[in-house]
């Protein structure tokens, strides 16, 4: 007599992932708890509702992520909840020290979190080794989760090593985390039948639905001997997000597979998400509420295809975009094939745009792409390309310990920082306060009062600045609504702190602050020289930002791909280099400065 399988579990992701993919995490306390206490009777494994990107956003429309995670805990007596965890960078986008993600991962449990599911980028097994002893310190259930990838260098056996790893640092389960739907049924087939024999753990499968492969892949999982799928409620199902809760419960039914769930439970759940849905309806992505083949062709996210076409149309460069996709799977070859997941696709589609219509590859090299290249994102795959990094890092060598291991204890500094701004340091603040600095003192101030027709303002998130603590008077005067008379969407103001003056600009490109006696370098007149017609010597910008940094003046000698400027845009530190050898002759922009695409920074003779 055959033995009967088990029940497949499934894990239900509509208040995490599902939301985050397809409405950019822009739903509420109040409109999610509700709806989660009616699923709390449906039986769910879990009810991943905590982490990732919508811990950022909630503090961007000034919603409480703390508070949101105690209430949802006490609807869902029954159903535990699960967060994710991006290994040391916890829920932002760099690294912590070890006195952080302990914190973080104490306060997340003691404020309702029952699992955690823990991931690194490069699945750079040290990166999650806090993360996972402090959830297992807390007696939490912890996932060990894979970032899938297809490449040369990710085989059986690499997938099977690091399921090895994360089973002896003592996960209870092991995830396959596809975030770009590329998993194919024969390929889920084959990973899981190898899994099953390396490691005595359940496996969980979780793939979105970009590509359309995934429900199929979920099959091919189960019959392997999966025991655990993520899904979600059917109206943030499908597209970029999980296969539909209730297709998968449907299709399993009657079966050796059947969840043992009850259809008829989830009526009443799907009409209030669809009802919710629509409530958002101007936060619905066209590009992830849909299939696309493409994921297909070029083995990437859809997310990451969106980010390339969209700097693309930025530049008015979009007819190059067939040489741009394929510069980019040719920079994550050179980068060693890291998983394409935040913020490593976001990285190399970037540095891909760059490379195309800045005419020299690494031309412009980000400051992310020097921190990866140093070692400080973690392990890759394989090595980076050693010609790539001895152009970008000249003779520095990149690190071979852990990055954490770089970082000195950070809670108690913070702990008196958030003292001297006047709040009360709780942990609720002060995690906060760790996790998004440049967020803190907006989310502090509180939600802008409504409009007078009751309409809400704006829940997008606000243009990108520059992430680097300001006096506390230069963040209030950013604050203030802009002064009579000004146009053009910007606007100035002096600002004198502790005797020093400081300019102000608040623009469409963001908020801007250089010191007022800067101006005072170009013969006190303020004015940086006219820059004359572009010449091979000219340093243009290659798209509009903030400069950052101007690290050399008239007179100076540069070798060849020395850093002249520093530029932020879209989010990222670019580093701008120059192409020739020889003695700068003018400098065209301060510190400070917005530039325009094309705009001459500097010139060397």
């Amino acid at each position: 007599m055959a033995k009967k399988k088990a029940r497949v579990r499934l894990v239900d992701t509509t208040f995490r992932d599902a939301q985050q993919s397809l409405l950019g995490g822009y739903l509420r306390t109040e409109e999610i708890v509700p709806i989660a206490a009616m699923m709390d009777s449906i039986g769910f494994a879990a009810m991943e509702a905590f982490g990732g990107a919508t811990f950022e956003t909630q503090l961007r429309i000034h919603q409480d992520p703390w508070e949101y995670l105690r209430k949802l805990n006490k609807a869902t007596p029954n159903t535990p909840i699960q967060a994710l965890i991006r290994g040391q960078n916890l829920v932002s986008k760099r690294n912590f020290a070890d006195d952080v993600v302990e914190l973080f991962i104490k306060h997340a449990a003691n404020c309702g979190v029952d699992v955690f599911r823990v991931f690194d980028p490069l699945n750079d097994l040290r990166n999650m080794e806090a993360s996972i002893a402090a959830a297992l310190k807390a007696k939490k259930k912890v996932q060990g989760a894979l970032s899938y990838a297809i490449s040369p260098a990710h085989n059986l056996e690499l997938w099977g090593s690091l399921a090895k790893g994360l089973v002896n640092m003592g996960c209870h389960e092991i995830v396959i985390k596809d975030t770009s739907g590329l998993l194919s049924p024969q390929a889920t087939w084959e990973l899981v039948t190898a899994l099953k024999h390396m490691v005595k753990v359940p496996i969980d499968v979780h793939s979105h639905c970009s590509s359309g492969m995934a429900p199929m892949a979920y099959m091919a999982s189960v019959e392997a001997g999966a025991e655990v799928l993520d899904v979600a409620i059917s109206p943030l199902a499908w597209g970029a997000s999980q296969p539909a809760a209730e297709s998968v419960i449907a299709a399993l039914e009657g079966g050796e597979y059947d969840t043992g769930l009850d259809l008829s439970k989830m009526w009443d759940v799907q009409r209030e998400v669809e009802e919710l849905k629509h409530r958002h309806i101007e936060h619905l992505s066209p590009v992830a509420d849909r299939i696309d083949a493409s994921i297909l062709r070029y083995h990437m996210p859809g997310f990451m295809l969106e980010d390339i076409y969209a700097q693309l149309d930025a530049h008015k460069a979009g007819d190059r975009a067939g040489e741009v996709l394929d510069e980019a799977n040719r920079v994550r070859k050179e980068l060693g094939y890291p998983p394409l997941v935040a913020p490593i696709r976001q990285m190399i589609a970037t540095q891909a745009v760059y490379n195309v219509i800045g005419g020299d590859r690494y031309a412009t090299v980000t400051q992310e792409l020097k921190d990866y290249l140093q070692g400080l994102y973690g392990r890759p795959p394989v090595a980076a390309d050693h010609e790539l990094r001895r152009l970008v890092l000249g003779r520095e060598e990149p690190i071979t310990i852990r990055p954490a291991d770089l970082l000195e204890p950070q809670v108690e500094l913070a702990r008196q920082q958030v003292r001297k701004l006047g709040f009360e340091p709780t942990h609720d603040t002060v995690l906060i306060h760790l996790m998004f600095p440049s967020l803190a003192p907006d989310y502090a101030r509180g939600p802008q009062p409504e409009k007078q027709d009751g309409e809400r303002p704006s829940t997008r998130p606000a243009p990108a600045s520059v992430e680097r603590p300001q006096p506390a008077a230069i963040q209030a005067a950013a604050a203030e609504p802009f002064p009579a008379g000004a146009q053009h969407g910007h606007a100035e103001f002096d600002v004198e702190v502790e005797g020093e003056v400081f300019k102000v600009r608040v623009s469409g490109a963001g908020l801007s602050v250089v010191a007022s006696n800067a101006a005072s370098a170009a013969g006190g007149s303020g004015a940086a020289p006219a820059a004359p017609k572009i010449t091979e010597g000219t340093v243009i910008a290659p798209m509009q930002g903030l400069i950052v940094k101007v690290p050399v003046k008239p007179g100076d000698v540069v070798k060849l791909g020395d850093v002249v400027a520093v530029l932020e845009a879209m989010k990222m530190q670019n580093d701008i280099v120059t192409t020739v050898a020889g003695k700068v002759s003018a400098v065209y922009v301060r510190e400070g400065e917005v530039v325009t695409p094309n705009q001459p920074l500097l010139a060397i003779a």
